[in-house]
């Protein structure tokens, strides 16, 4: 195991949740759908990179709830009235010491890793380890959200600069930071961390071939879900 992935690893049991480790995204199906139990019903908010894994298609294919796109087209500011049995997402950035930081724009996905599922299953790639929370948050702010609204087409600034503008758009989609220290209590919390790139985000440091790789790899799993999801429904004059 790769030194930041085993220190990660290690940080995050001594943190109570529990942990899977995987060498390969393929290698994640298999341990999900022992984890679940029959008849569940499930919530993806975002969460490519557990697309990436190709389990959602295994678990459609098992007839669980909720893992298909809403037949009424697209609607990306649902909200469920009634709290699903599983949690099935990434998170934006994990620590070396152990605590997930994520930043969302309406708090659909970070409200269930803190509060609600009976159970939280979280896929997490090692392009998502970071040395600290500092680092973390400069992380999301300059390269994960700038880029995904940039690839969503969303008129912020940072879509257009490529960089944090702490901007107050009506648009914006970094309006709630959560960092989770520990597992809250009375959750089951699964982490399973994968030695590959998944999902979205990177260092800058990183060799330019790396980094477009993953930004490759996210966009055909943004454009697979749209395409799923079909067209949004015709806005009202």
């Amino acid at each position: 195991m790769d030194p930041n992935m085993e220190k990660t690893f290690n940080a995050l049991k001594r943190n109570h949740f529990k942990v899977e480790y995987v060498e390969k995204a393929e290698d994640v199906a298999g341990i999900i759908l022992n984890l679940i139990p029959e008849d569940a019903t499930f919530e993806m908010a975002g969460g490519l990179s557990v697309d990436q894994t190709g389990v959602k298609k295994l678990l459609i294919e098992r007839g669980y709830k909720g893992l298909v796109p809403d037949p009424e087209g697209f609607k990306p500011y649902v909200v469920h009235k009634t709290r699903k049995d599983i949690l099935l997402v990434s998170t934006n950035a994990v620590t070396l010491d152990g605590k997930l930081v994520n930043i969302d724009g309406m708090g659909n996905r970070v409200t269930g890793m803190v509060y609600g599922p009976k159970q939280t299953i979280l896929v997490v790639g090692r392009n998502k380890i970071v040395k600290d929370v500092n680092e973390a948050l400069d992380r999301v702010q300059n390269v994960i959200a700038p880029y995904h609204a940039w690839n969503m087409g969303v008129p912020t600034p940072c879509a257009k600069t490529r960089k944090c503008e702490d901007c107050n758009s009506p648009a914006r989609i970094c309006n709630i930071t959560t960092i989770i220290s520990k597992k809250p209590p009375g959750m089951d919390f699964t982490i399973i961390l994968v030695n590959e790139d998944l999902g979205l985000g990177w260092d800058p440091e990183w060799p330019e071939e790396r980094k477009e790789k993953i930004a490759a790899a996210y966009r055909d799993a943004w454009k697979n879900l749209m395409a799923e999801m079909g067209p949004p429904p015709p806005r009202e004059s």
